[in-house]
């Protein structure tokens, strides 16, 4: 099979899971409209696999537990996670070592497998992505509670192809994108534009994750109740696997929102539970 016919197969199969993917949009506004007695923040960048991963799994925790999910940007430091010593123009990675081009490699290689067990549509990046227009236009989604839909359309296009087909820095794409989510794009210029209130807002949600601690995304911070303080503390948490840690101290406090809610969360996880 030539290279053509590849793709075009690729292509094929990426549209189908991500159609398959987006008919749970319903269920996402559902799960996100429910009352919650605390919050649990979930700081995310749209060019992180890791991120896409978690966004369905953390929505479960809301669907379980009497807990708003608030999803929020944070833009990574390709340099910081080792991936490349330096982003240019041509966006091209630059390993600093043998070793550390077998790191960034893996980054995208457990990703993918991953992605396959939630029947995610994967492929790794042909190129670097800078993501700080798709963070505010997240940002700008929250504004209309459209922010999950957003963000799977903007996830399942992108990683679907390996961010061949959908062009992340396009202010022009990502306004398509919402208008696709069905958020009114009224004055969204204006909120992309430097220095106005998009930028402020991003900057804003970064300083708030760094005094958390964050270290990657996706990041956690909830209050955490078994602290021993009086009131709790803030507690800071990074990557998926410590869903399962998140759900037992939700389920410490009484917050499960039925009997049989159960902590126990899989890194494997498959995908949402079928209808009854």
């Amino acid at each position: 099979m030539n290279d053509k016919k590849v793709g075009m197969k690729l292509a094929a199969a990426a549209a189908a899971a991500a159609a398959a993917i987006m008919a749970e949009a319903e269920k996402w506004q559902q799960i996100m409209a429910l009352d919650g007695d605390k919050t649990l923040e979930v700081y995310l960048d749209v060019k992180s696999p890791h991120a896409y991963l978690a966004v369905r799994p953390s929505l479960e925790v809301a669907r379980d537990y009497a807990v708003k999910v608030n999803f929020l940007p944070y833009t990574l430091s390709y340099a910081t996670l080792g991936v490349t010593t330096s982003v240019e123009t041509d966006m091209k990675r630059r390993p600093e070592t043998p070793a550390s081009d077998r790191k960034a490699r893996m980054y995208y290689a457990a990703a993918r497998q991953y992605a396959a067990l939630q029947s995610l549509p994967f492929r790794s990046p042909y190129r670097l992505l800078d993501s700080t227009a798709a963070n505010k236009a997240l940002l700008f989604a929250k504004q209309q509670r459209l922010e999950v839909p957003f963000l799977m359309r903007v996830y399942v296009q992108g990683w679907g192809s390996g961010w061949r087909d959908y062009e992340i820095e396009s202010v022009e794409q990502l306004r398509g994108t919402l208008a696709e989510a069905g958020v009114d794009t009224e004055g969204f210029e204006a909120f992309m534009a430097p220095d106005r209130a998009g930028a402020v807002e991003l900057a804003a949600c970064m300083a708030k994750a760094e005094a958390a601690g964050c270290a990657g995304v996706p990041h956690y911070v909830f209050n955490d109740a078994s602290s021993g303080a009086s009131s709790g503390r803030e507690l800071g948490l990074f990557g998926r696997e410590h869903l399962a840690l998140i759900r037992g101290k939700l389920g410490a406090e009484g917050l499960a929102r039925r009997p049989d809610v159960r902590p126990d969360f899989s890194h494997a996880w498959r995908g949402p539970p079928a209808d009854p």
